[in-house]
């Protein structure tokens, strides 16, 4: 189900405490405006700052994956992309300050405010900048790359320039790190809790091809998970996704579900309403998954048993041609 109490309030828990659990700030300093920013935001200037105010778009990245590893409670998450690890969010912060003027950005990053950014971090984040700065900072480029890819190679699994950078023994073991689950399988998850990156992984972890989100209206207060941007997310990391809106629940629905027996009530009468009614979407999902071998239906909610996708899950596992397994992740 989507649209919910509890993804409203995640949504306002994130917009007040950010992606780490930390919660907003009032910047110190002036620059071209003066605004509450969330956290992960004002790390990543702070790394801007202790690296030397310029760095270009692809070592950024690097930079702030290798302090996501040094933080107990990363800032930003990352996924195996086109050039190694790469954080969507990272990318849409970067957007809002260069509209806010605190970066200016075009072939590198560049910190144009004119504030001690560092000195406004929590002393743990702090030290981890300076740790990675101090490990790393004679690393830019191509021997940057190097050693993300090799350190880390899950996240080069997806990399265009994977044989430019690692020699045979290095890149067998990204070979070894690329997941390789072939057995058909129906998977559910849901994306609450969880960064868009967090997510995809879990998509790439179990080697899913296709996303079949079944969400009434594909709309989300959290970033990532709008149908449009989730779309274009998927296909960067070559998963297709399609949106099947005829096995929603309706929103007059979904009020005042407050117990696991208000929810069962609900499940009962989609069960005797939808479920018929979109037998051919069901058929669909069954073919998809004959078809493709990994197959996800996804929602909001965390937990299967609140959500609805469990019984969609349920209705295709009941069919005659289906006989491959569900797992809820």
């Amino acid at each position: 189900m989507e649209r919910t109490t509890s993804e409203a309030s995640e949504a306002l828990a994130t917009a007040t405490n950010g992606t780490n659990g930390t919660k907003w700030y009032t910047p110190r300093f002036q620059g071209l405006h003066l605004v509450s920013m969330l956290y992960r935001r004002k790390v990543l200037l702070a790394l801007l700052e202790a690296l030397g105010r310029q760095v270009t778009r692809p070592d950024l990245q690097k930079y702030l994956f290798l302090l996501s590893r040094e933080q107990e409670h990363p800032s930003y998450y990352f996924i195996p992309y086109r050039y190694g690890c790469y954080s969507f969010s990272a990318d849409a912060d970067k957007h809002a300050l260069t509209k806010n003027g605190f970066v200016k950005s075009h072939d590198r990053w560049v910190l144009t405010s004119s504030g001690r950014h560092l000195s406004n971090l929590r002393p743990v984040d702090r030290t981890a900048i300076r740790t990675i700065v101090s490990r790393f900072k004679h690393l830019r480029g191509r021997p940057l790359v190097r050693h993300v890819y090799a350190a880390h190679p899950y996240y080069a699994i997806n990399s265009d320039i994977l044989e430019q950078i690692l020699d045979s023994a290095e890149r067998r073991r990204v070979d070894t790190a690329r997941p390789r689950q072939s057995t058909p399988c129906l998977f559910t998850l849901g994306y609450q809790g969880l960064t868009l990156e967090q997510y995809l992984n879990k998509l790439i972890e179990n080697a899913v091809s296709v996303l079949c989100d079944v969400r009434r209206n594909a709309v989300s207060m959290k970033y990532g998970f709008s149908k449009r941007t989730l779309d274009r997310a998927c296909k960067q990391t070559g998963i297709s996704y399609i949106h099947m809106p005829e096995l929603g629940v309706e929103s007059n629905r979904r009020k005042n579900l407050r117990s696991q027996a208000d929810y069962d009530s609900l499940f009962h009468k989609y069960g005797e309403t939808t479920l018929i009614e979109c037998r051919e979407s069901i058929e669909s999902i069954m073919r998809l998954v004959n078809e493709n071998g990994r197959v996800a239906l996804t929602c909001f909610e965390a937990d299967s048993a609140r959500c609805h996708r469990s019984h969609v899950a349920d209705a295709i596992v009941a069919g005659d041609s289906f006989g491959h397994p569900v797992s809820h992740i």
